[in-house]
């Protein structure tokens, strides 16, 4: 097993591959106009498809789920099969970075912690055209809820990659890419150890038992328990925060 297949390994079980929880979806759902009946939704980096199923209880349109892993997307599939609602929700094996849909073919898009592979703006800026003028964009990333955070947790972000800007600072960034902001709200901290972390580190913990004593792997564990710690450490520094944005069709600005 390589580390890459390892650090799949770790997620593919998990109910949910990121922060999240059924609330909160809900939560930034209520936020927007009625959808059609027939609405079409794309979910973007839908991993094992927890919020994709949150998003079939909400909607009576279809669901387009797209990830590049394609175990998580049999996940999906099995499921439906099992469970339903058969037919309502589509996989897609594709990059978010090169996404196979026509211009304004989706009522909604919809990704949930998956847009900071991208970068936010950047996202929202490949995305929009696939929305039709007058749906609608909802996305949930990290942010900082608080100035001048411990250079700890620079730190740790800047080794993840993933520099988090301010609410405001990405509110600009939505004007930016020619959307208008209809709502925020913030993932509670549930969706973070309950939903998230909790069964992250119970899966770590039976993992040790067999990868413990392989270096490689053991490092890999060792940054996820990292990773918890920093949050339960600086929780009140930063978070998900979902952005919900409206297309009005408006020009991308330079």
């Amino acid at each position: 097993m390589t580390p890459e297949e390892f650090f799949y390994h770790i997620f593919s079980s998990l109910p949910r591959q990121g922060p999240g929880c059924a609330g909160a979806t809900q939560k930034a759902w209520s936020y927007l106009p009625a959808l059609p009946k027939n609405a079409q939704v794309l979910d973007v980096g839908c991993g094992t498809g927890a919020q994709t199923r949150d998003l079939a209880e909400l909607t009576s349109g279809t669901i387009t789920a797209v990830d590049n892993y394609q175990p998580f997307l049999d996940t999906i599939t099995t499921r439906v099969q099992k469970e339903g609602p058969g037919g309502r929700i589509m996989t897609v094996n594709a990059s978010m970075n090169a996404l196979p849909f026509e211009k304004g073919q989706f009522d909604l898009i919809w990704s949930e912690g998956a847009i900071y592979i991208m970068g936010f703006e950047e996202g929202l800026r490949a995305w929009k055209p696939l929305c039709r003028k007058g749906g609608h964009i909802v996305v949930s990333d990290v942010a900082w809820f608080a100035k001048n955070p411990p250079e700890e947790l620079t730190k740790f972000w800047k080794k993840e990659g993933c520099i988090p800007l301010t609410e405001d600072e990405k509110k600009e960034q939505v004007r930016k890419a020619g959307l208008r902001l209809i709502a925020m709200y913030r993932l509670p901290e549930a969706g973070w150890w309950e939903h998230y972390y909790v069964p992250m580190l119970e899966r770590i913990h039976d993992l040790k038992k067999t990868y413990g004593a392989q270096p490689e792997f053991a490092q890999i564990l060792a940054s996820c328990e990292h990773e918890a710690e920093m949050y339960r450490k600086y929780k009140q520094y930063y978070g998900y925060t979902f952005f919900v944005m409206h297309n009005g069709g408006l020009e991308l600005s330079k």
